[in-house]
C-alpha cells in the first residue's frame, strides 16, 4: 500500500469513527507533522522508507548502518527512543513497525526487526552483553538478534544477544528473552518460557483482513 493509499485509508477510518470535526482536523495535522519531522529527526539514518513517522525526537547515534522500513512509526512522547549502532554494525527495522517510547536498540554487530512488529515502551534489544562476567574490561563477542515479522514485544521486555524470535510471537511484559522463541508462541517470565501456542492459520487469516 502506497503512502497516499494509507493516508486515504486513515482518513476514511477517522471519518467513520464519528469524531467531531475539530478532533479530525487535529489528528490530520498531527499526522502531517509526524511525516514532516521524521525527515529532520532521522537524518542520521542511512535509509528511511516512505511514510515513516516520528512523534517526538528519537535519539539516533549511527556509526554503522541503519535502515527503517516504510510506514514505520517511532513515538518518543515521554522518553526518547534510542537507536544506536557501533562502527560496522547493521540495524534493520522492517516496514509498518511501531516502536514506542523509551525503547532502546543497541547494535554492535547485527539487529534485524521484521515487518509489522510492535515494540512496547522501555523495550531493550541488544546484541552484546558489553562486559565479560569476570574480566569486565573485556567485551564478549556480539551475537546477532533476529526478530521476525509480526512479533509483539510487551512493555519492558529485554531481548538478549543471540536470540531469534519467530514470526507472530508475543512476549509478555517485563520478560527477559535469553533463547530462541518458536513462531506463533506466547512467552512470559524471567527467563521467558512458552505459556501458549497461537493458531497460525487464524493469525494469517486475520492479517489478510487488515
Amino acid at each position: 500500500m502506497s503512502l497516499l493509499e494509507k493516508a486515504w485509508a486513515k482518513l476514511r477510518r477517522d471519518l467513520q469513527s464519528g469524531l467531531p470535526p475539530s478532533e479530525l482536523i487535529t489528528k490530520s495535522a498531527r499526522f502531517a507533522q509526524e511525516l514532516a519531522t521524521s525527515k529532520l529527526y532521522l537524518r542520521g539514518v542511512d535509509e528511511v522508507g516512505a511514510g515513516v513517522r516520528t512523534l517526538g525526537r528519537p535519539h539516533v547515534d549511527n556509526r554503522g548502518f541503519m535502515s527503517i522500513g516504510a510506514h514505520t512509526n517511532i513515538r518518543s512522547t515521554r522518553v526518547p527512543v534510542e537507536l544506536v549502532t557501533e562502527p560496522g554494525a547493521r540495524l534493520i527495522i522492517g516496514p509498518d513497525t511501531f516502536i514506542n517510547y523509551g525503547a532502546s536498540l543497541g547494535c554492535t554487530a547485527s539487529i534485524q526487526i521484521g515487518a509489522r512488529c510492535l515494540v512496547g515502551p522501555y523495550v531493550m534489544i541488544i546484541d552484546s552483553a558489553f562486559h565479560e562476567l569476570l574480566d569486565r574490561s573485556k567485551r564478549p563477542a556480539s551475537q546477532p538478534v533476529i526478530i521476525e515479522d509480526d512479533v509483539w514485544l510487551g512493555a519492558k521486555v529485554s531481548v538478549m544477544p543471540g536470540v531469534t524470535i519467530g514470526r507472530g510471537a508475543v512476549v509478555g511484559t517485563a520478560s527477559v528473552v535469553t533463547k530462541d522463541i518458536p513462531p506463533f508462541s506466547v512467552v512470559a517470565g524471567v527467563p521467558a518460557r512458552v505459556v501458549r501456542t497461537l493458531d497460525a492459520s487464524q493469525f494469517v487469516a486475520a492479517r489478510a483482513q487488515d
